[in-house]
């Protein structure tokens, strides 16, 4: 696969990604790759050789520096979950500040957040929803031990951000957050490989899959699903905590190319399972399956 997609060439009515699925034979790479793993509801990982503690405060240090930006919609912004961008589309059609870039959009209605929501989008290119339009890093992205640890990450970093819910925001007698507080998709996981890690958090705050009880996510751990189920993020009650995690996202099978702005397929297009990328140490050498989920 020799394709090369510069940003520059594709058209307004397509996402960049949406434009090389079209222009490549990833519909049938898709479907030749099995993974190794028996369950992808919850992959939990472990996290090797990485100081979370570290991790943690170079976080709150950049959030000091930069602010927690709530979620961004057509309402105004959210109070119960937001945080910082990683990533950010210096040709963003929304105008916003890189360290909000991705932080929602105000076109869309807090619920339409479903991937592919795109009707209030007349140009879909460098929208919310153009995940590989996110290929520049933030400065946020860079500082400290979280740039140190993001730069050990071997696939190029789209659509990411630091997630955050302010535990002291949630009101529990509203019926209304605790039943449909955060529920949405994202991409497959063959377009973006998201990675969660857990910094700061207490048992109040849940992880929730579509037709699955909510659980609690921990810190010491990293987790990947496939987020293209619906799933959302929520707290059961008011905790004075703040929910602090790190969610990256990743191409898995293209490559980007800063100088020249242009996409490609790589040597994984195909051949090896987002997942498989985890497991087996290619998407990076922090993160481990445990062997007694290999076959």
């Amino acid at each position: 696969m020799n394709a090369v997609f510069p940003v520059q060439t594709i058209p307004e009515s397509e996402t960049i990604f949406s434009f090389m699925r079209k222009n490549t034979n990833y519909g049938r790479a898709c479907g030749a790759v099995r993974m190794r793993l028996r369950d992808t509801s919850k992959i939990e990982l472990e996290l090797v050789d990485v100081d979370l503690e570290k991790l943690k405060q170079s976080v709150i240090d950049i959030v000091a520096e930069y602010g927690f930006s709530g979620w961004r919609h057509k309402g105004g912004e959210s109070k119960t979950y937001g945080g910082f961008s990683l990533t950010f589309n210096p040709n963003h059609q929304d105008n916003l500040d890189p360290h909000v870039s991705s932080i929602g959009t105000p076109k869309n209605l807090r619920s339409e957040f479903f991937w592919n929501a795109t009707d209030a989008h007349e140009i879909l290119k460098h929208s919310y929803f153009d995940s590989y339009g996110f290929r520049m890093r933030t400065p946020a992205s860079r500082s400290g031990y979280l740039g140190e640890f993001i730069d050990s990450f071997t696939r190029p970093l789209v659509r990411s951000r630091v997630g955050i819910i302010p535990g002291e925001n949630v009101d529990p007698d509203d019926p209304t957050y605790q039943e449909k507080e955060g529920w949405h998709r994202d991409e497959p996981v063959f377009e973006n490989l998201r990675i969660n890690i857990p910094l700061q958090t207490d048992e109040n705050f849940l992880f929730q899959m579509e037709g699955e009880e909510p659980y609690h996510l921990e810190v010491g751990k990293a987790y990947t699903w496939d987020t293209n189920k619906p799933h959302r993020v929520f707290a059961r009650g008011r905790t004075s905590t703040m929910r602090i995690h790190l969610v990256l996202g990743f191409s898995p099978w293209f490559d980007y190319d800063a100088a020249s702005d242009t996409w490609a397929a790589n040597g994984y297009f195909g051949k090896v399972h987002p997942f498989d990328m985890v497991a087996e140490g290619i998407l990076s050498r922090h993160l481990r399956l445990p062997r007694r989920r290999l076959v």
